[in-house]
């Protein structure tokens, strides 16, 4: 791969980035503040690990490196404390707390200096009484990925007793039987972060489900979709299907058990590329990934499904092949005008794709193999390994902490229509 420089918003110094942050942030005066936020819940018998938790509000985050905190330590350290912003910020669900066990502190504070250090990489401090990591999430996900690779097993997350019987209390009020089996649906939209407008790449429409939902119903189960509000046009297939947001709107943050339950009792899911993949991974909960992105830091860890979205050439027209696709870096741009400035468009799956999944996936839960061929599934690891080196050999890539690529390693599956035809694994 020849390579086509590394993407545009790029600090121009990343070390300097990263030595100002540190010298802005990590003073002794916040050291200090933060000792005294904490000192209260440490072990007296034994050092505590304690973690700056920024996005809190981010279901996907507020999971994600908790469990990656359990999975790397829990052996290490009897306590866990884990600071975050308040628990009353829209998005956020309280109750994920719970499902880490007891080794685990939880302190709330709103000093946006203390939320500004969880983006500091600064390694593990050994402070005495606490020892401080201070890891950006990018770098403690990469970091962890690369030691799940070298066959550390992620933590599964237990949903208690009393949340799953407030969950499934929701789920009865709002007419979906929990003793029947269900299966979770996870759209994400523009309506998501709409001050946010940068991730519509990420985004897709709900009509090109409506097939995918109908055979979901017809292998005889129900549907709860978890998310944003108002997605569903009149008409939107109606018995045994339920948008859990419009059914069950508002509730409080420590109020939000029915969403865990959903996410750890479905017989499995339909998602994008979004937070609550992460988390039904979390409870192992096999999804079918629709929708998805080619992005660094995915690894499926989990027997999920992958069904890409496709890339068009703007200037041309041309949808690009997986090798156009790694070559210009695109799997390192994570912005829609970066993708504008590219010349470079995602399509959404067809209807058509996502049903086909859909069954694939359908008959992979009942032990069929999956539809791709070998020859085709070792194509595309052996893309994914070139650019994996590629990346790896690339200084800007490695300073981001973005020199590693999920899709080299074969983890998950990825759907028998990925690279059928139009020689896009060629």
């Amino acid at each position: 791969m020849s390579g086509a420089g590394t993407p545009p918003d790029r600090h121009a110094d990343a070390e300097a980035f990263e030595r100002d942050m540190r010298a802005r942030f990590v003073t002794r005066e916040n050291l200090e503040k933060l000792f005294r936020l904490v000192l209260p819940h440490l072990d007296p018998a034994a050092p505590a690990l304690v973690y700056i938790l920024t996005q809190s509000d981010r279901i996907g985050h507020f999971t994600i490196e908790p469990q990656i905190l359990k999975s790397l330590y829990g052996d290490r350290y009897r306590r866990i404390v884990v600071i975050t912003p308040p628990m009353d910020r829209p998005g956020t669900n309280a109750l994920v707390r719970n499902c880490l066990g007891d080794g685990f502190v939880w302190v709330e504070t709103d000093d946006p200096v203390i939320h500004a250090m969880g983006f500091i990489d600064g390694g593990l401090a050994d402070l005495t009484r606490l020892h401080l990591l201070l890891q950006s999430p990018r770098l403690l996900i990469v970091d962890f990925w690369r030691k799940v690779l070298g066959g550390v097993r992620p933590a599964r997350l237990v949903l208690p007793d009393a949340v799953r019987e407030r969950g499934h209390e929701q789920l009865r009020r709002i007419g979906v039987d929990p003793a029947a089996p269900f299966a979770f649906f996870h759209m994400r939209t523009m309506k998501y972060r709409e001050a946010q407008a940068h991730h519509g790449h990420r985004t897709a429409g709900i009509d090109s489900y409506a097939p995918s939902i109908r055979r979901i119903l017809a292998a005889g189960y129900q549907v709860v979709r978890i998310g944003e509000p108002g997605l569903e046009p009149e008409g939107w297939m109606g018995d045994r299907y339920v948008s859990l947001p419009d059914a069950l709107p508002g509730l409080a943050p420590d109020d939000r058990a029915v969403d865990l339950a959903v996410l750890a009792d479905a017989a499995f899911g339909t998602a994008q590329n979004s937070g609550p993949i992460w988390v039904a991974a979390a409870f192992g909960t096999p999804t079918l990934r629709t929708n998805t992105p080619f992005e660094h830091l995915n690894l499926p860890y989990n027997r999920d499904l992958s069904l890409f979205k496709g890339y068009r050439d703007l200037k041309t027209g041309r949808m690009l092949r997986y090798a156009e696709i790694l070559d210009r870096r695109l799997p390192a741009v994570f912005r829609d005008t970066d993708f504008e400035e590219r010349a470079v468009g995602l399509v959404e799956n067809s209807a058509a794709d996502i049903d086909a999944a859909t069954e694939e996936f359908l008959g992979m839960l009942g032990g069929a193999p999956g539809r791709v061929p070998a020859a085709r599934h070792r194509r595309f690891l052996e893309l994914g390994a070139e650019y994996e080196r590629a990346i790896q050999a690339d200084a800007w890539f490695r300073e981001e902490n973005m020199d590693f690529y999920g899709y080299a390693h074969p983890y998950g599956e990825i759907a028998g229509t990925v690279g059928a035809d139009d020689g896009f694994l060629d």
